[in-house]
């Protein structure tokens, strides 16, 4: 939850100075930022995913049921949940002026204690209770009998109507134009508790699409072979560079979903759009595979051998995610190899045989910078007193990854130097090839600044975002670009 959030749910903790209706509130969409069934699902299949059928076969004794297997069997975070600011101050101000504040949900009743028991919100909390599903008429009945002498209600949904119908006043909470329209046609004024729309730049940083400048790796081998004067080769080294961002797309919207509780609890993910319930479950997941499908069917179509690659690439990553990135060294391994996979995709997309050169570089410079990453985040849980949660990696580590990592970046530098001896300046590409030997020191400069900040545990970013943003970065790459200018001179035709 945010800060203004958190003052709020201080101020509803007070003693009550008078009486007043009271006031019940509903949990999905309403409270909280997203729907607790979704969330349940989402953790069972990302981590329980051997659980999943017994929880389908509950949804045969109804929907209550299937919710109280889906809860039993997932689990939900309770306390991490998003909760929605203008909800909790509807609750601060019915609290402070007397009144009693009621959780009523469809959701399952273990959740609904769940909540109430996180927040400290409510006088009492009710929920299904894994035979009826307490939603639209049955709530409405339910709470008609509960409090005769009247109730307010704080909804959301069409779903909510038959409840409204019989409160004394209705509260909208979220952007819900089309409720608000039917709670209109029945002559129902409703207090709007207002939320911030989802808009497309929540959409532009859930997708990464600012990543996508990982995959410009995937043009590398077009650029090294000077063949990118051939519009049919560079289109479709174009299409692989399109393809890899939207299945890379798809990927961080799986992790995000894979990943909720956790991010929730991080300083700074928490307000990732999924985590923070500014993007819902329901229209996350349809996108994520529909994403991936079209990218990887697109993939083979273009090409069988960049199919695979692509093919690869998404594997690998989804392993990440769910496994690999919790192994201590094997997850940087991995990271270098997700890398590797976009240099290779590169080659065969064009139909060139795969360098190992090539490649060789490619897996020991992101190496290197991969165990930057975590060695930075090592000192700096050391400062902080802090370990380093879900990666594996423990307090003491961090003279091991910084041996790793600047073996594997000089390493990578003299596969540089090895490959422009050997396969480089023979190929006959280059009028100049002395200006090559330049590249490889402007790259070490370059590492030797990348493990110095790793070691003052001032790298705060992946290492190739922050050479994105990076000025002293920009400057190292165009040396780069400069001395391969100067080296091409009039060969590229």
């Amino acid at each position: 939850m945010d800060d203004g959030t958190a003052l709020a749910m201080a101020e509803v903790r007070g003693d009550a100075p008078a009486r007043s209706r009271p006031l019940v509130v509903d949990l999905d969409h309403s409270l909280v930022r997203t729907d607790t069934l979704h969330e349940c699902l989402v953790t069972l299949v990302f981590r329980y995913p051997r659980r999943v059928p017994t929880v389908a076969r509950a949804l045969g004794q109804g929907r209550a049921a299937f919710k109280r297997a889906a809860m039993l069997h997932a689990g939900l975070d309770c306390e991490a949940l998003p909760l929605d600011p203008a909800v909790v101050e509807a609750i601060a101000r019915r609290r402070a002026s007397g009144g009693e504040v009621h959780l009523v949900t469809a959701a399952d009743q273990l959740i609904a204690d769940g909540v109430a028991a996180a927040t400290g919100l409510f006088d009492s909390a009710t929920g299904s209770d894994g035979a009826a599903n307490l939603k639209a008429e049955a709530k409405a009945e339910a709470l008609a009998r509960r409090f005769p002498n009247g109730f307010d209600y704080v909804g959301d949904s069409l779903a909510d109507l038959p409840v409204w119908r019989r409160a004394d006043a209705a509260l909208l909470a979220g952007d819900r134009r089309g409720v608000a329209r039917r709670l209109a046609h029945e002559r129902i004024v409703p207090e709007l508790l207002p939320r911030r729309p989802v808009r497309a730049r929540d959409w532009v940083k859930a997708l990464r699409l600012h990543q996508w400048s990982k995959n410009l790796l995937v043009l590398a081998p077009i650029v090294l072979s000077h063949e990118f004067v051939a519009p049919a080769l560079l289109l479709q080294a174009l299409a692989a560079f399109v393809l890899f961002g939207v299945v890379a797309s798809a990927t961080y919207l799986i992790n995000d979903l894979a990943d909720l509780s956790a991010d929730r609890r991080h300083p700074s993910k928490r307000y990732r759009a999924l985590a923070a319930g500014l993007i819902p479950l329901a229209a996350a997941v349809p996108l994520a595979a529909g994403l991936l499908g079209a990218g990887l069917i697109a993939g083979w179509l273009l090409a069988p051998a960049f199919g695979a690659a692509l093919s690869c690439y998404a594997a690998l990553t989804l392993l990440y995610s769910f496994r690999l990135k919790r192994e201590p060294l094997v997850d940087v391994a991995a990271i270098a190899a997700l890398f590797t996979l976009r240099v290779v995709a590169g080659m065969v997309v064009i139909g060139h045989p795969v360098s190992l050169w090539l490649a060789t570089f490619t897996a020991t410079l992101f190496l290197s910078l991969a165990l930057a990453k975590r060695s930075a985040e090592l000192v700096q849980a050391a400062r902080s007193g802090r370990p380093v949660h879900g990666r594996g990696y423990l307090p003491g580590d961090e003279p091991l990854t910084l041996a790793l990592g600047v073996a594997a970046g000089v390493v990578s530098v003299l596969v540089m130097v090895m490959y422009m001896s050997v396969d480089a300046m023979p190929s006959g590409l280059y009028a100049l090839d002395g200006a090559l030997y330049l590249i490889p020191a402007v790259l070490c400069l370059w590492v030797m600044r990348v493990w110095l900040l790793a070691h003052r545990g001032a790298l705060d970013d992946d290492p190739v975002i922050f050479a994105l943003r990076d000025r002293v970065s920009w400057w190292h790459a165009a040396a780069v670009a400069g001395l391969w200018l100067v080296a091409v001179g009039g060969r590229v035709a």
